[in-house]
């Protein structure tokens, strides 16, 4: 019984967002996988087997890692081109075909750059700092970028076949967590009265201005998405940054009445990203400078207030994504939630995005992998059995109730046309009412349909999984 009612959320609860569409959110959720285990540590066939399996589930994005200190030589070396994807001391191979990959199974790909060489880092580093991620130069990360973006423009040359091009890659992101001493320190400098000054938000305006200009130099339509920040954050000078305070000092506006402050190079960027993981899908963080899944309402506050005073730049509205998300499930996970909880904490997840504007959301791991915390993660256990998040990710559906007797219905269909709201019962399920799926895949409404029932969504011979009204 707990799954059928643990994750029920009045829809009122949620702050409203307009965009163009169907109902209160944007007219599509594209949906997509960062996975490194299953897409880029595996060997070929492997990976095109997930890579297939993604494909099958609606997927349309996968994030890619382009780690920085891997790809480029392990020392500086006269006559290095940093900047030239043709220098011979740049590692591609690998990436190459990870990409290939993922273009050959309709996947448009996210290549987020992390990691500097140690040539590439400042000085002065704790023994505490993580290799690559101490104060990185922007210049040599801006280089990188600008090597990256010609590897991938759509022209260069494939080394391994003859006459035929590399694929286009059009979606770059700058960096992953700054806002964790583990992918970027440091976090907090002394002032000169001993108080805790945010450093990391500086040093990564001035990284992800580099990746942004070096990137629209080889493509001026290519998109460049910040790093998606981490949800939770310590005190001043502790450890991690809370992501409120973080992105107020990137885009320049002091404290929580968002006063601005002089910014002489003003963060550029296309899309914010945010990681809000939570312990359920309608858990608000404590705190009011943290993030979780129903707290993205914080972070584009400061952001509309950022592009209306010249702060996110270049002008014009910036959507946000989310790159990273999930909950691990028992089985395999001894300690997690309960498989069927896992695929309602999805769907729901996937609406609350939605209800805040979130245009593009991608599920952390398709397959279970045991590794710490992303054991039981994926939507396929490690055997390659699909696991029923697998369903609630290709057909995601709720049914939630607004006031008595009323319920908002939403769903993220496979495809457009007439979706069947359907009814559970001992005979089966019975036909309720029909609504249509915008281009997006997106319907939505809200109907006097009563309580204490099953219900699903059916376009075509596709379901979803049933959600239990209370």
């Amino acid at each position: 019984m707990l799954t059928l009612i643990a994750c029920l959320i009045p829809a009122a609860a949620l702050p409203a967002f307009s965009r163009a569409g169907t109902g209160p959110g944007p007219g599509y959720l594209d949906v997509g996988f960062s996975d490194q285990f299953a897409f880029q540590y595996a060997s070929g066939p492997i990976a095109s087997t997930w890579y297939a399996r993604a494909q099958s589930l609606g997927s349309s994005y996968v994030r890619l890692v382009a780690s920085w200190r891997s790809l480029a030589p392990a020392k500086l070396r006269p006559g290095f081109q940093a900047a030239s994807a043709a220098d011979p001391r740049y590692s591609w191979s690998s990436l190459d075909s990870q990409v290939e990959g993922a273009v050959a199974h309709g996947q448009h790909v996210v290549l987020m750059i992390f990691g500097a060489p140690r040539w590439a880092q400042g000085g002065g580093a704790p023994s505490s700092a993580i290799l690559g991620t101490w104060r990185p130069s922007p210049s040599a990360l801006g280089a990188f970028a600008r090597a990256l973006a010609q590897r991938y423009s759509g022209s260069f040359p494939d080394p391994l076949h003859g006459g035929q091009s590399l694929p286009r890659v059009t979606y770059f992101q700058a960096w992953n967590e700054p806002n964790l001493p583990i992918d970027l320190g440091p976090q907090w400098t002394r002032g000169t009265s001993g108080q805790w000054i945010p450093a990391s938000p500086g040093l990564y305006r001035r990284m992800l201005n580099a990746v942004y200009f070096n990137i629209k130099a080889v493509q001026p339509s290519d998109y460049v998405l910040a790093a998606g920040t981490a949800p939770y954050g310590d005190a001043p000078g502790v450890n991690r940054m809370a992501p409120v305070v973080f992105l107020r000092e990137l885009l320049c506006l002091s404290g929580p009445r968002l006063r601005p402050e002089s910014c002489p190079n003003p963060a550029h960027f296309d899309a914010l990203d945010h990681h809000p993981y939570s312990l359920t899908p309608t858990l608000h963080a404590y705190s009011s400078e943290n993030v979780s899944v129903p707290d993205l309402g914080r972070l584009t506050a400061i952001l509309r207030v950022a592009e209306r005073t010249g702060r996110a730049l270049p002008a014009g509205p910036k959507p946000l994504w989310v790159t990273e998300i999930a909950w691990s499930s028992n089985p395999p996970d001894p300690l997690a939630i309960p498989d069927a909880l896992q695929a309602r904490y999805l769907a729901l997840t996937f609406y609350q995005f939605w209800r805040q504007g979130v245009t593009h959301a991608f599920w952390l791991l398709i397959r279970d992998y045991p590794y710490k915390s992303l054991t039981g993660s994926g939507l396929y256990f490690q055997n390659g059995t699909a696991e029923l998040s697998a369903q609630a990710f290709r057909f995601p559906f709720v049914a939630l109730h607004t006031r008595r007797g009323i319920l908002t219905l939403w769903g993220h269909a496979p495809g457009p046309g007439t979706v069947e709201i359907e009814r559970g019962n001992r005979n089966g399920w019975q036909p309720v009412t029909s609504l249509t799926a915008n281009p997006g895949g997106i319907f939505y409404a809200q109907l006097r349909l009563g309580s204490h029932q099953v219900l699903r969504a059916r376009l075509g011979s596709v379901a979803s999984l049933g959600w239990a009204t209370n």
